[in-house]
């Protein structure tokens, strides 16, 4: 090559090559989305902490995830602070090496953020739900498989160099062939997405067999459900990944994968909190938030899966990740009868479990029908023996 050519300029392909970038934007979307997350997290626990008193292991998971999410943008923003989000042929050659590396770092909180707050989900269904011993072993399996597959991710990221530094060009190696890691990552987001509409589905199909009317039981399957879209965003994703197999620019093209994952950690995590927020919901609007009624009951009647009063209107309200004073009950194997609970929440009423096959209810009562509803329990229950709880 004469020197001639060497020093020749920059040609652009077409007219605005150069000043594409869509750095601005992606770093906007994820860091817009992260503090919608942000705020998410922060309702959850203070839903937690006025209906508690203190928060638990899926608190702290969905805490642990919003974090990697925010570590997950600070990277990104600092690839695209060298140049990510633009035509690889446009950079000095520092930049792409300080764009490629923070690229590749910032898979390790990326991935990381949409795995873990599944488990969230798990914990929280589990709770909620009280599936069957075969269900949970099956919820439990799958979620460790996937947690397996995740790792896998991570270790493929920095394992198909060699050294690993040869990704982001600051030092020779030899690398696998890029098939091998798309192929993998298609097989982590199709297991994603399965797992994402199994988590959705499964209260879904729970809720819709409850005795509730339908708008409770459409509010409670979307808060529980949200997963579905969480699914739907991993299919795209999915997609954007085929495009990586040929990719020469990769500073411009991989940041759709760093936008999109972002998008589905942050649904993941919403996810996991919106069923938490009945208590701040009930806070801020009342017990008849969810459909529920907000006048005391006047009598001891039992009727169609929900506890009644004189009135004869249902005062059932399904209360989702509140159920704090719950320690020490006995729970009937019986699904016609009731649990009672002796002690009081925040506003003086009794928490009473209703107990259906594989999952589980809650009805708020004034005091003095939960008292009734404990003597009319003496009289009709044997002696139970008391279960411990499980996390």
């Amino acid at each position: 090559m004469s020197a001639t050519e060497a020093s020749s300029p920059f040609v652009e392909p077409y007219p605005g090559y150069a000043a594409e970038n869509k750095g601005p934007t992606i770093l906007g979307v994820t860091s817009a989305m992260t503090l919608l997350g942000i705020v998410f997290v922060a309702a959850r626990v203070y839903s937690r902490v006025i209906s508690m008193g203190k928060i638990y292991l899926d608190d702290y998971i969905t805490l642990f995830s919003i974090t990697l999410c925010v570590i997950y943008v600070g990277l990104a923003g600092a690839a695209i602070s060298h140049g990510g989000g633009r035509h690889l042929d446009t950079l000095s050659p520092e930049d792409v090496k300080k764009a490629l590396y923070y690229t590749v770092i910032s898979f390790v909180p990326g991935v990381s953020s949409f795995t873990i707050p599944k488990f969230a989900v798990v914990v929280l269904l589990r709770k909620i739900l009280n599936p069957g011993r075969a269900h949970r072993m099956v919820m439990w399996v799958v979620s460790v498989i996937y947690g397996l597959l995740a790792i896998g991710m991570l270790v493929i990221n920095f394992a198909q160099c060699t050294p690993a530094r040869a990704q982001w060009l600051d030092a020779p190696g030899k690398c696998w062939d890029r098939q091998i890691t798309v192929d993998y990552a298609m097989a982590l987001g199709i297991y994603s997405v399965l797992f994402d509409f199994y988590l959705a589905i499964y209260p879904t199909v729970v809720l819709f067999q409850l005795q509730l009317n339908w708008r409770k039981k459409l509010a409670l399957s979307s808060s529980l459900g949200f997963g579905y879209c969480a699914g739907v965003i991993t299919c795209y994703k999915c997609y954007t990944l085929s495009g990586l197999l040929e990719v020469v620019d990769f500073t411009y093209t991989v940041d759709d994968v760093v936008l999109w994952t972002n998008i589905e950690a942050n649904c993941v995590i919403i996810g996991a909190c919106i069923p938490c927020l009945y208590p701040l919901i009930r806070k801020l609007f009342g017990n008849s938030a969810l459909g529920g009624t907000s006048g005391p009951t006047g009598g001891n009647s039992k009727s169609g899966g929900g506890y009644r009063g004189n009135t004869g209107r249902t005062n059932t309200v399904v209360t989702i990740g509140s159920y704090a004073k719950n320690k020490g009950r006995s729970r009937s194997k019986s699904i016609s009868q009731l649990d009672t609970i002796n002690d009081m929440d925040a506003d003086g009423k009794y928490i009473i479990l209703e107990e259906r096959s594989f999952h589980c209810s809650t009805a708020e009562l004034t005091e003095p029908d939960a008292m009734g509803a404990n003597v009319q329990n003496e009289h009709r229950k044997p002696e139970r023996v008391a279960k411990p709880d499980g996390w």
